[in-house]
């Protein structure tokens, strides 16, 4: 009857605009005078926007009342057309042009069918009967599940101390751990809400945190010194550089530099027993580091731009790109005496593994990604979740967003096996967590608070009794504490479920894209303050090797 809306070409121009906007928020360096002024218009802009949308609204809601108007008289002038008149009932067919071959279907020429009004039900096979038998306790479970976030109540306690945006963050213990783009890390206890440690060497903005785990931590102490209870933090930044950190003495104990902006970093174990410190950098490039010398084990040019997510996962390393790439590595266990290769033995290089170009059309940029077996959820900046089978190339997509111009800066899986997802929403500034249950990504319910900020960094951890605490950065810093079923204390949060959510994944490149797709062919408008985008590439490259 009635397709959807196109929308006018100052709506999207604005959320072009907004979307340009809120991106320097994210830049890891400082903002110019200039982009602190447009970031300053963004109320006005979101003003203009809201009374556009409102006006395109009735527009819509009139001509969808035409649209019915219009069917319904359609369909009245076709059943007088079409309705017989009883002279050329008279005529019979062969007055009315039929005057050849005319098949006559008798009784005995039909199927054969039963006699009754119901067919006779086929007997269930086996498997069907089992699969039956385990809906009932699957859905029931789901329901309990949902039932209980559905009533779940969060206290929020808020870390002062940061002059500029967080960017990163990581859990340790009871502590929470920080980096921001004033170049510090902080050290957080996260009972009494207090400021344990400020960690200051950086001259740039700090744009990702590691920790370095309790089993490599030991030769890494006696590397310099220390005693073997201490433990290690990892952090990197736009002044091109990884300093390693000593939490409990509260110093820097080696400083590597990397020659390019550090952008992602992780810590990766090796079968031998030792480590890797693996970075991605602005340029694009994977890259492998010693902790105990600082020396450069491997660099790989991986990406057309910068990296922007690293995530080990058993053998495996998936890296993402604002390119719009997502490509899997394998960590080599060993090196092969007299391979020919110039990589020191021992230093555990990584290959690229696999790869399968997978959608046609090019992906946004990818802003994290977290993954679960031969699956991957990614978010990025476009309103929904990207799920993709790195073994097979398919990629299909959640809602994430109840509107089509949103953000989706964090996707993380809790310790109980839940989706935790970010959603900024562009129009409004709105900005929340939505919760899915895994493997089935079903939708659980939304949380946020009034006035939140965008999330633009994520982490959790489970409490020894079970509870969920989250963590969210981004212009503040909020610890989210579940709080007990008996406790009387008030929530501060407020949940809610938004139906456009609840629906299953769909297949990438359907209808629900046209939005995005209708914002990226619009004119182009001054992108010399925008964060970095892909250049069109396809969005996985897999190369067996």
């Amino acid at each position: 009857m009635s397709g959807s809306l196109i929308l006018s070409p100052e709506i999207r121009k604005l959320r072009k605009k907004l979307r340009q906007i809120e991106n320097l928020e994210v830049l890891p360096r400082g903002l110019t005078c200039e982009e602190a002024d447009k970031l300053a218009r963004r109320a006005a802009l979101r003003k203009r926007l809201a009374d556009l949308l409102k006006q395109q609204s009735l527009v819509g809601n009139q001509q969808e009342k035409q649209c019915v108007v219009g069917y319904l008289q359609e369909e009245v002038e076709q059943c007088i057309v079409d309705e017989p008149s009883e002279e050329k009932e008279r005529e019979g067919p062969m007055k009315r042009g039929h005057s050849e071959d005319i098949t006559r279907v008798l009784p005995q020429d039909l199927p054969d069918r039963p006699s009754g009004l119901v067919q006779a039900k086929s007997k269930d096979s086996p498997a069907d009967k089992k699969r039956k038998s385990e809906e009932p306790t699957t859905e029931s479970g789901f329901k309990t599940l949902k039932g209980s976030w559905e009533g779940a109540r969060f206290r929020l306690r808020s870390l002062e101390g940061h002059s500029d945006i967080i960017t990163c963050i990581i859990v340790v213990d009871d502590y929470v751990i920080s980096g921001s783009r004033d170049t510090t890390v902080k050290v957080w206890h996260v009972p009494t809400a207090s400021e344990e440690r400020n960690l200051g060497g950086h001259t740039g903005g700090v744009t990702c945190l590691g920790l370095v785990p309790q089993e490599h931590s030991i030769a890494l102490a006696e590397s310099v010194s220390l005693d073997g209870a201490e433990r290690f933090v990892l952090s990197g930044s736009v002044d091109s550089a990884i300093i390693i950190w000593a939490l409990n003495r509260g110093c820097s104990v080696r400083n590597i530099y990397t020659y390019s902006s550090v952008t992602a970093l992780h810590f990766i174990s090796t079968a031998r027993g030792g480590g890797r410190i693996v970075t991605g950098s602005e340029g694009g490039k994977v890259e492998l580091w010693d902790p105990l010398t600082g020396q450069n084990c491997q660099s790989v040019r991986a990406h057309e731009d910068a990296v922007t997510s690293l995530q080990p996962h058993g053998p495996l390393l998936f890296s993402g790109s604002a390119d719009g790439s997502v490509k899997v590595w394998e960590v080599e266990r060993e090196r092969k005496a007299g391979g020919g290769d110039c990589v020191p033995r021992g230093f555990s290089p990584i290959r690229l593994l696999k790869s399968c170009d997978s959608n046609p059309s090019s992906l946004a940029l990818i802003r994290s990604l977290t993954p679960r077996g031969k699956v991957v959820y990614i978010g990025t900046d476009h309103s929904n979740i990207h799920k993709l089978d790195w073994k097979t190339g398919a990629v299909s997509k959640l809602a994430n967003h109840s509107s089509g111009s949103g953000v989706t800066d964090c996707v993380w899986q809790t310790g109980d096996g839940l989706l935790l997802t970010s959603s900024f929403d562009l129009d409004t500034g709105e900005s929340s967590l939505n919760l899915r249950s895994l493997p089935d990504d079903g939708y659980l319910a939304t949380l946020s608070w009034p006035d939140a900020p965008r999330f633009l960094c994520l982490s959790s951890w489970l409490t020894g009794s079970g509870g969920h605490r989250w963590v969210t950065g981004g212009r503040s810093l909020t610890v989210w504490e579940q709080l007990p079923a008996n406790s009387r204390e008030r929530s501060e949060i407020t949940i809610r479920r938004i139906t456009s959510l609840e629906s299953g994944p769909t297949e990438s490149g359907s209808e629900e894209e046209s939005e995005e797709k209708q914002e990226e062919e619009d004119e182009d408008i001054s992108q010399d303050s925008e964060g970095p985008r892909g250049s069109g590439i396809s969005w996985i490259h897999c190369i067996l090797l």
